[in-house]
C-alpha cells in the first residue's frame, strides 16, 4: 500500500458520503482509507460505513470523543502505507489527488512533505476561488520557508487536505 488516506469524522454527516467518494475515484489506486469517526452525535460514521461498504481497502474506526488530532493519530497507527495524505470529512479532493502526490513523491524522492494547491469553495454562496498559496506565480516545486511566506502573504503555503507526507517524517516527530 502506497497511499494512507486518514479522515478523522466528528458530527460531518451532511459532508462525509462526499469526502470518501472522493478517495474512491482517484485515479491512482495504490491506497487505503482509514475513516476514524471521533464520537459523532449525528449519523456520520453510519453514513461512513455504507459508503465504504464491500471496499476491501477501507475501514471504519470508532473512537470516544478525543478531538482530531487524536482521530488522526490513532488512523496513522491504524495503517499501513508509506505516505500518509489527511482529509477532513467536510472536504473532497480531485480524482487526481494521489496521482499527483505519486508524480511529486517520484520527481522529488527526498522531500518531507508534499503539497499542492488547494481551492476554496463555499456552497452557500456558490462561490469558488483557488487559494493564494502565498508562493511566487509559476512556483512548481522545491523549497519553501513556511513561516516567511504566510508573514509576506497571510497565507498558508500548506494546508492538512493538501499534502502527503512520507510516514517515516510523521514518525520521526
Amino acid at each position: 500500500m502506497l497511499f494512507s488516506v486518514i479522515i478523522p469524522l466528528y458530527n460531518k454527516a451532511p459532508y462525509v458520503a462526499k469526502a470518501v467518494e472522493s478517495v474512491l475515484v482517484q485515479t491512482f489506486t495504490e491506497y487505503e482509507l482509514v475513516v476514524v469517526d471521533d464520537g459523532s452525535k449525528d449519523d456520520s460514521a453510519e453514513i461512513a460505513a455504507k459508503a465504504i461498504e464491500n471496499q476491501p481497502n477501507c475501514r471504519l474506526i470508532r473512537q470516544k470523543n478525543a478531538g482530531v488530532s487524536a482521530a488522526r493519530n490513532n488512523g496513522v497507527a491504524a495503517s499501513q502505507g508509506d505516505y500518509l495524505c489527511f482529509l477532513d470529512a467536510d472536504d473532497w479532493w480531485a480524482p487526481t489527488f494521489l496521482e499527483e502526490m505519486a508524480k511529486l513523491i517520484t520527481d522529488c524522492p527526498d522531500a518531507g512533505i508534499y503539497g499542492t494547491n488547494y481551492t476554496i469553495v463555499n456552497e452557500s454562496k456558490g462561490k469558488t476561488r483557488v487559494s493564494p498559496i502565498g508562493v511566487e506565480l509559476g512556483f512548481e516545486k522545491g523549497y519553501i520557508n513556511y513561516c516567511q511566506v504566510y508573514a509576506k502573504t497571510l497565507a498558508m503555503p500548506l494546508w492538512t487536505g493538501a499534502v502527503c507526507i512520507p510516514r517515516k517524517v510523521y514518525e520521526d516527530f
